[in-house]
């Protein structure tokens, strides 16, 4: 009789459990050479001291003390792992990962210029034009399964403010033209932003402005969800992919939302792209 279980409590239990069962392969460390080499790789190894990759085929460590192979469940597991490597993951129109903070609207061109950095950063360009990110998904599902862990997608609030001063006021802005010399020589002109507060007057410049920011950054908080989102398609797709094909586990979930920072929306998948994964699998 088959047991239900979530797709990530099966990782999980396959790569902290039952795939450590496997043994690294002994291999033995370079004899030190006669002579004055001897010496000198001595002074090496008290800095280094073994290179030996300790980990087995499946990229942990073992458990020396484990009796008996691994479940035949949890080779199956790292195989549908190993498919993943063809899993395109598509970056959903109009992808806004800050729904808990703020609107697009409320936060502007400084919101949008944040998500175009981000997925500068960690996405390349398919078919017509469309996005996907790079991360790829099967080395987060085996780092993650390893340390028992999710990706980290909480983040302190961002505040949307007028750019202070050092006094923590306000600070004016205005734009001036500034010659641009060569030799002494004026060549032309360019539009620089500068400070808008007039210091012999105690006032702003006619025409000065407040600009806004967002403190913190959000970068980081938009890369550490696009990564989340990757890595539940990825639970997604193996849930799929194994199903009821197991000998002891029906495969269920993930039982994590697809975006756990709008627990008051709907939680669409990010859609993978899965034409890769069939073709490696057929």
């Amino acid at each position: 009789m088959k047991v239900n279980i979530d797709i990530e409590d099966l990782l999980v239990w396959a790569y902290r459990q039952e795939l450590p069962k496997v043994q690294a392969e002994t291999i033995a460390p370079a004899a030190l050479r006669p002579g004055w080499s001897s010496m000198s790789n001595f002074g090496n190894l008290m800095t280094v001291v073994d290179e030996r990759d300790v980990r087995n085929i499946y990229g942990v460590t073992p458990d020396r003390l484990a009796e008996g192979g691994p479940h035949v469940d949890a080779l199956a597991v790292d195989a549908a792992v190993s498919d993943l490597a063809g899993l395109l993951v598509d970056v959903p129109d109009a992808w806004w990962p800050f729904a808990d903070m703020a609107s697009p609207d409320e936060w502007g061109d400084l919101g949008r210029q944040v998500v175009a950095d981000v997925l500068s950063r960690l996405c390349l360009e398919g078919d017509a034009g469309t996005l996907r990110f790079k991360t790829a998904p099967a080395w987060l599902v085996r780092k993650h399964a390893m340390m028992g862990t999710a990706p980290d997608w909480a983040a302190e609030p961002i505040e949307h403010r007028f750019v202070r001063g050092g006094n923590g006021k306000a600070k004016w802005f205005i734009k001036r033209m500034v010659a641009q010399t060569v030799n002494g020589e004026i060549i032309g002109y360019v539009e620089h932003e500068v400070d808008g507060w007039c210091g012999s007057r105690r006032r702003p410049y006619p025409g000065a402005y407040h600009k806004m920011e967002l403190v913190p950054s959000p970068f980081y908080v938009a890369c550490d969800r696009a990564e989340y989102e990757v890595w539940h398609a990825a639970l997604a797709t193996l849930a799929g992919m194994l199903g009821e094909s197991l000998v002891a586990h029906s495969v269920v979930g993930p039982k994590r939302a697809a975006r756990p920072w709008e627990p008051g929306g709907p939680q669409p998948r990010v859609l993978p792209t899965l034409r890769r994964v069939e073709t490696d699998r057929a």
